[in-house]
């Protein structure tokens, strides 16, 4: 008999281990920090009060943040969770906070004197913390970076300026960041890039740069260059996101604590509870993707109460649950009958369960495996009862919540999870539910929509922002016409929002300043549908049936949307879902 070889897999390339070793990652801290810390008004500043650049340069000799300990930083990233970090190396105001070798406009030029950057990647690694840089393509310094801010073009006119004698000056910046900070960083996080086209800027070329210099680099999306990394901001996509051909791409919600700033503000009243900061985590890596959360310190170099203390919250469920964080995919499953998430491991699923049912059941559809084993995460030893039910399997879970916030259960499965999506249809009377945890949220930059409890019933909440939606998927075996009946409510004096009914329409995508689609962003809109629109009334609170209007089906797959474009006060409505009845 003939000798066989085995051939060895060929190692991946630096660049794919780096991304193998984010995909496992999950959790990163975000760093707003520069001289703009010291107004206390956000990172976008100078040019939210229109400062000009002679009075934005007397923030310079005040930076001195003596408090400042980059340790200390380290540790409470590292206690929460995070297995890496982005720095902002410049943001658009143009200072940079490295010991940049092209310019004075720096932080060493200041009286703290030191390179912030260097000081923060020594210490983040030094506590197994991985490093990451952020960078500003837009310049509101540089005389060379082109277009001018509106308020200030008369002043500081174009003419004899060109905008490749600025990315001349940015690739110095990047080709320093590459080599003199290693091993950092792992990912250059552009920013910035939607005034301009990838092409007028040679934004491949710049790519292909860093890559050479630092071949183990991640690249995000933002200078509208097809790279590594996706990158919404302030909202959570409503499911995994996918690319042209339908394939899930690798990517990473950036989010503030906050309720709008990314860089310190002194003025902030309104912080996320830990209780949705923890579930964000759970509901961003359940759909495959990462979470960037963001602190922005104050100008002594301190990080403010309200971050550390929901940091470590954070790192206290971490400390029980994070085996059903790090190194998991995402869920099998399109909808869950109950509040919560699942997160998968090989042959393992983790049910995150937020809010403990009444009948203490978690539902798992059209799972076509045996389950093994159930069990609270951390406590093996007492096994879960589990039965199939029809092509469902229950889990039996204990009689109270083992966390208040998110407890996981852990359910080992007899190999890799088998589902077939869940698809809505209707009953035998031809009625068609839609409670909201079968609908999607979604909303652009900003959204603010989210799931709530009240009575134990999940409904969909913080109804602030008139871009922010839900939208279900159902089918129908005939065409017909139907009833829509809200089950919703609506507090005293907040009546008279419109509400819209959108049937089978088509999102228009989110286009940025240089006419590309704004990768970042949700939906700008809906075009093709049939619209239909009823006004909401005070309910005092109270969940209550409301006749709406009447939409068109056509036979098979539906979608409606449900949009408050109109808000009158400061609250659409609370949702607790839709019934759609056969009209005669």
């Amino acid at each position: 008999m003939a000798k066989t070889t085995r051939k060895r897999a060929a190692k991946p390339s630096p660049r794919e281990q780096t991304r193998q070793w984010f995909r496992k990652s999950k959790f990163g801290m975000f760093i707003h920090w520069g001289i703009y810390a010291g107004l206390g008004k956000g990172e976008w500043i100078r040019t939210v009060d229109q400062i000009p650049e002679e009075e934005y340069a007397k923030l310079v000799p005040k930076f001195n943040p003596k408090k400042f300990d980059p340790d200390e930083w380290a540790d409470l990233a590292k206690n929460a969770g995070m297995k890496y970090m982005v720095v902002t190396t410049k943001h658009h105001d143009g200072f940079c906070m490295f010991d940049a070798h092209n310019t004075d406009w720096k932080v060493t030029n200041t009286p703290y004197g030191k390179d912030v950057i260097a000081e923060m990647t020594q210490a983040f690694e030094k506590k197994g913390v991985t490093v990451g840089y952020y960078y500003s393509i837009l310049d509101w310094h540089h005389d060379d970076y082109l277009p001018r801010l509106e308020w200030e073009a008369e002043k500081r006119p174009a003419e004899g300026h060109d905008v490749m004698d600025y990315i001349a000056y940015m690739r110095e910046h990047i080709s320093q960041l590459m080599t003199e900070y290693r091993p950092a960083p792992f990912v250059l996080w552009y920013d910035g890039g939607w005034m301009n086209k990838p092409e007028e800027l040679s934004g491949v070329e710049t790519n292909a740069m860093a890559r050479k210099l630092k071949p183990d680099i991640l690249i995000n999306d933002r200078h509208f260059t097809k790279e590594d990394l996706v990158t919404p901001e302030q909202r959570i996509p409503p499911t995994g996101m996918l690319d042209e051909n339908g394939d899930p791409v690798m990517w990473e919600a950036c989010i503030t604590m906050t309720s709008h700033w990314w860089g310190y503000d002194k003025n902030e009243k309104v912080y996320k509870t830990k209780e949705f900061l923890i579930r964000m985590l759970v509901d961003i890596v359940s759909k495959g993707g990462n979470l960037l959360l963001n602190i922005g310190p104050k100008p002594d170099g301190t990080i403010q109460r309200e971050f550390v203390d929901r940091l470590n919250a954070i790192g206290a469920w971490m400390d029980k649950y994070s085996e059903a964080i790090y190194d998991t995919t995402a869920s099998p499953f399109n909808l869950l009958p109950f509040y919560g998430r699942v997160t998968t491991k090989g042959d393992k699923l983790y049910v995150h369960v937020f809010e403990w049912p009444a009948d203490r059941v978690a539902r798992l559809p059209r799972l076509a495996n045996e389950v093994k084993k159930a069990y609270v995460l951390d406590d093996a030893k007492t096994p879960l009862e589990s039965e199939r039910d029809g092509d469902d399997w229950i889990i039996k879970l204990p009689k109270k919540a083992p966390d208040k916030i998110a407890s996981v259960i852990t359910v080992e499965l007899n190999g890799p999870p088998q589902v077939e999506p869940m698809v809505i249809t209707p009953d035998a009377q031809g009625v068609i539910d839609l409670p909201v945890l079968y609908g999607l949220l979604d909303g652009p930059h900003g959204m603010r929509i989210r799931y709530e409890s009240s009575d134990g019933i999940i409904h969909a909440g913080n109804w602030i922002n008139p871009k922010d939606s839900v939208e279900w998927s159902f089918k129908v075996p005939k065409p017909g016409n139907y009833q829509v009946w809200l089950d919703y409510a609506v507090e005293a004096g907040q009546g008279g929002s419109e509400v819209e009914f959108i049937v089978n329409g088509k999102t228009l995508p989110l286009l940025a300043p240089n006419g590309l689609v704004f990768g970042t962003g949700g939906t700008e809109a809906t075009k093709g549908a049939e619209r239909q629109v009823c006004k909401t009334a005070s309910t005092r609170g109270e969940f209550k049936g409301k006749k709406a209007v009447l939409v068109r089906l056509k036979r098979g797959v539906n979608t409606l949307k449900v949009m408050v474009p109109t808000i009158k006060k400061e609250k659409g409505m609370e949702l607790r879902g839709l019934t759609l009845k056969p009209a005669e």
